[in-house]
């Protein structure tokens, strides 16, 4: 369902997803939204983890256009 067209017509600042989904994890979103040009800020919703930064760094590093931070809720 996203596109590079919706990405432009929306122009978000921020993208919100969360970590693991059955479909697709922050990873893959995040290398799709590069791909489609998007260069923002990408938070994952998870639960409180134990090293939070270890997921940042990864993230970060598979996707080092986006600014990738973590929404930990519950």
């Amino acid at each position: 369902m996203l596109n590079s067209g919706m990405l432009q017509n929306i122009a978000p600042e921020a993208i919100v997803a969360p970590l693991i989904t059955a479909d697709y994890d922050i990873v893959d979103l995040g290398i799709l939204l590069e791909d489609l040009g998007y260069a923002g800020d990408l938070y994952a919703l998870t639960r409180p983890l134990p090293r939070a930064e270890l997921v940042i760094r990864e993230v970060g590093a598979a996707c080092p256009r986006l600014t990738v931070r973590l929404l930990e809720i519950g």
